[in-house]
């Protein structure tokens, strides 16, 4: 059948609950295990790494991502897999992965061929985590130096935002990991960074 066939049948033999699993989210760590597990009893749709930050080695932080995994799908009536989602704008928060700049340094490159580079290697140390999500680029586009989050951004050109966003969201979508491909989430739209007298 065709995705969008195969998308209706799943949809027409999901339990209420189930299907509300999939629009929600959880934030696991060490300390809250019982509540995590409750939360996902349908299945879930989302699961946040930001605690994988804590973390200290790659095969630890895969090894955290297949134990979630796991108990998401025996959860889930129909073992429906959660999407992991990271920020990525400057790396995983994952240890011993790589650093990079901030969005306003690498936009003074001005160098497409360099972002796609960058959002590459993120993807790669990400998938090979399980993340499948990462949450960049950021598309927002300076209007104030104060603003304390302006760093994120590319600066104040919005043709060299869509350059070095494009570049970047290519570089995380294109490659592979076991099966696994990358999804880039471009950022904040009605949610950007706005500021009045520099003030978040």
């Amino acid at each position: 059948l065709q995705a969008k066939e195969r998308a209706a049948d799943l949809l027409s033999r999901m339990s209420l609950e189930e299907k509300m699993g999939q629009v929600n989210c959880i934030f696991p760590n060490d300390e809250n295990w019982e509540q995590i597990v409750e939360a996902a009893r349908h299945g879930i749709g989302q699961v946040s790494t930001l605690e994988v930050r804590r973390i200290e080695s790659l095969q630890e932080a895969a090894a955290w991502q297949r134990k979630i995994q796991k108990m998401v799908m025996e959860n889930s009536e129909h073992h429906i897999p959660a999407v992991f989602h990271m920020e990525g704008l400057c790396g995983p928060f994952i240890q011993d992965s790589t650093s990079f700049p901030s969005g306003i340094a690498r936009g003074s490159s001005w160098d497409p061929a360099l972002e796609k580079r960058v959002a590459e290697t993120v993807s790669r140390q990400e998938l090979s985590c399980g993340i499948t999500q990462t949450l960049a680029p950021v598309l927002d586009i300076s209007r104030d130096s104060r603003m304390g989050r302006q760093g994120e951004t590319y600066g104040e050109d919005p043709a060299l935002a869509a350059a070095m966003g494009t570049a970047y969201t290519k570089g995380i979508q294109e490659g592979e990991i076991a099966g696994r491909r990358g999804e880039s989430v471009a950022k904040h739209f009605l949610g950007f960074h706005n500021s009045q007298a520099g003030i978040h």
